[in-house]
C-alpha cells in the first residue's frame, strides 16, 4: 500500500533521525525508499544514512541489532518498525565483484551517495522533505531514465549484481536504460559468473512477478546476461528470436511468477528436466519448484494425450463419445498433478497460442517488418505444440470438464485406504492406491454415482478383478 508521510513508518524513521541530529549528527532517508516516495510507489521499509559511526548509533538507541556492523550498518528497533542505519562511507577493493573489501567512514553525504549504483537510488531526503540530489536522480526519474552514478562500467565492476538490478528496475518501474548503462551491461556481463545464484534468483523472481515481465525478459535475452551466470541456465540456450515472440506476448496474461516461469519453459520448448535443472540452479524453494514443474508435467500429459487422440481419430472428433479419451486424460492429469497445475497449464497454453496467433497476424499486416517476418516463420517452421489442433481442443474444452468433475482429489472420495483393507484379507500395498485411483477416475468422469455406496461398490468390483489371484 502507499503510505502517507504521516504514518508510523515515516514517523518512527523521523524519530530516529531526530535522535541522531540531537546529538550533532546528520541523518537522512536514502536509497530505494526515497526513489519510491518520489514515484508515489508503495514503501515497505526505510533506510537511513548518518554521519554517526556504528558504535555511536548503537549507544543512542535502546534496541539495536549489529546486522552489518563490519560495513557500517546497524538495525535500530523502534516500537513498530526496524530501520537499517548506515554510516556515511566510501568503499574500495571489490575483489569478489560484489562486496567491498575495505570500508572507510566519512562525514560527507555527497561522497556517500557517490558509491551507489543508479542516480535514482542516490537521493537523500531529510526529515523535512528536503532532497539532497547531487547526481540529478529526480530529473532522471522524471525522464524515466536509469542512469549510473558516474561510469556504468565502474559501478558494475564494483558489484556485478547491479547489472541485473538495472534490468529489473527498467522492467518493474517501466523506465528506459540509458545508452551508457546498456553499453556497460554488455561489456561487464561476464562478471556475473562471480555472483551467487541466490542473488540471480532474487532479481529474476522480482522481475518476473513485476508489472511488465515481457520487457524484463526481452532485455535479459537481448543483452545476453543470462549466458554468464555462475551456473548455466537452459533458458539462456534459446537465443532471442521467433520462439520468444509468443512468450513476450503471453507473459502478462498469467498471474503468478511460478506460472510465468512455466510459460517461459513451455514457450521455448524446454523439457521438464531442463526446467528442473534451472530451478535447482536458481535455488528456487521446493514450493516454487513444485508449482512450476507440476504445471509443466500437467502440460506434457495433456500434450501427449492430445497428440494420441488426433492421431487415432479417423472420423469427426465429436463422434467419439464427447471426446472421452481426452476427458479421461484431463482427469488423470488432475489426479496426478492437481487441479491448480492443470488449470495453470491450460492458462499458459491459451496465452501462448493467443500471442502466437496475434504475432502471426501482425506479420501478415506488416510483411516488411523484420520482427513480424519472424512471427510468420514461427508458425510455419517451429510449429509449437501449443498451436496444435489437439491442444486447441483442450484449451477450449478442458476447463469446463474440470468444472464438471464431482471430485478433484483422492481425499474427496467417500472411500479410503483403511476401508479397502477392511474389505479384504490382502496386505497393504501398491494396489490400495491403484484401486483408489480407479474409483477416482470413475467418480470424476461420472461413470459411477458420487455416493458412498456406489464408490464402495466400484472399489469392490476392482478388487474382485485385480486381487482374485492373490
Amino acid at each position: 500500500m502507499k503510505r502517507s508521510p504521516q504514518d508510523s513508518l515515516y514517523l518512527e524513521a523521523y524519530e530516529v533521525i531526530r535522535q541522531l541530529e540531537a546529538h550533532g549528527y546528520e541523518a537522512y532517508l536514502v536509497g530505494g525508499c526515497v526513489r519510491d516516495i518520489l514515484l508515489d510507489r508503495p514503501v515497505h521499509d526505510v533506510d537511513i544514512a548518518t554521519s554517526a559511526e556504528p558504535a555511536r548509533v548503537a549507544s543512542l538507541f535502546e534496541r539495536v541489532i549489529p546486522t552489518g556492523i563490519a560495513h557500517g550498518t546497524v538495525t535500530v528497533v523502534m516500537p513498530t518498525y526496524t530501520y537499517e542505519v548506515t554510516t556515511f562511507r566510501s568503499e574500495e577493493g571489490y575483489a569478489d565483484y560484489r562486496r567491498p573489501s575495505e570500508v572507510h567512514y566519512i562525514t560527507d553525504l555527497t561522497e556517500d551517495l557517490r558509491r551507489r549504483d543508479y542516480t535514482m537510488n542516490a537521493i537523500a531526503m531529510d526529515r523535512h522533505g528536503q532532497l539532497h540530489d547531487p547526481f540529478h536522480g529526480e530529473a532522471d526519474l522524471n525522464k524515466g531514465l536509469i542512469r549510473a552514478v558516474g561510469v556504468a562500467e565502474d559501478r558494475f565492476a564494483e558489484d556485478a549484481l547491479r547489472i541485473l538490478r538495472g534490468i529489473r528496475f527498467a522492467s518493474v518501474l517501466k523506465m528506459r536504460i540509458a545508452k551508457s548503462v546498456w553499453r556497460g551491461i554488455k561489456v561487464k556481463k561476464p562478471l556475473l559468473q562471480h555472483i551467487a545464484m541466490e542473488r540471480v534468483r532474487d532479481e529474476l523472481w522480482k522481475l518476473t512477478e513485476g508489472p511488465d515481465p515481457a520487457k524484463g525478459w526481452s532485455m535479459l535475452l537481448r543483452s545476453g546476461v543470462l549466458s554468464h551466470t555462475k551456473e548455466p541456465l537452459r533458458i539462456a540456450v534459446e537465443p532471442d528470436g521467433p520462439a520468444w515472440l509468443p512468450v513476450y506476448g503471453a507473459l502478462g496474461y498469467v498471474e503468478t511468477p511460478e506460472l510465468r516461469f512455466a510459460l517461459v519453459a513451455l514457450g521455448i520448448g524446454a523439457t521438464e528436466e531442463d526446467a528442473a535443472q534451472d530451478a535447482r540452479s536458481l535455488r528456487l524453494s521446493k514450493a516454487q519448484q513444485d508449482a512450476i514443474l507440476s504445471v509443466l508435467g500437467a502440460y506434457t500429459r495433456l500434450e501427449e494425450a492430445a497428440a494420441a487422440y488426433m492421431a487415432s481419430s479417423s472420423s469427426e472428433h465429436d463422434a467419439k463419445a464427447e471426446h472421452a479419451p481426452l476427458r479421461r486424460a484431463v482427469a488423470q492429469a488432475v489426479l496426478r498433478y492437481g487441479e491448480n497445475a492443470v488449470r495453470g497449464a491450460l492458462r499458459c497454453s491459451r496465452a501462448l497460442a493467443h500471442a502466437a496467433a496475434a504475432a502471426a497476424e501482425r506479420g501478415k499486416q506488416e510483411p516488411k517488418s523484420r520482427s513480424c517476418g519472424l512471427a510468420n516463420s514461427l508458425i510455419a517452421t517451429l510449429k509449437p505444440s501449443y498451436c496444435s489442433e489437439g491442444i486447441q481442443l483442450l484449451n477450449n474444452m478442458a476447463s469446463s470438464w474440470i468444472d464438471a468433475m464431482p471430485v478433484k482429489k483422492l481425499s474427496e472420495l467417500h472411500v479410503n485406504g483403511k476401508q479397502l483393507l477392511q474389505l479384504t484379507d490382502q496386505p497393504a500395498g501398491a494396489w490400495v492406491r491403484e484401486c483408489l485411483e480407479h474409483v477416482f477416475l470413475e467418480a470424476a468422469l461420472g461413470t459411477v454415482d458420487p455416493l458412498p455406496t456406489s464408490q464402495k461398490q466400484s472399489a469392490k468390483l476392482w478388487m474382485d478383478q485385480h486381487l482374485h489371484a492373490k
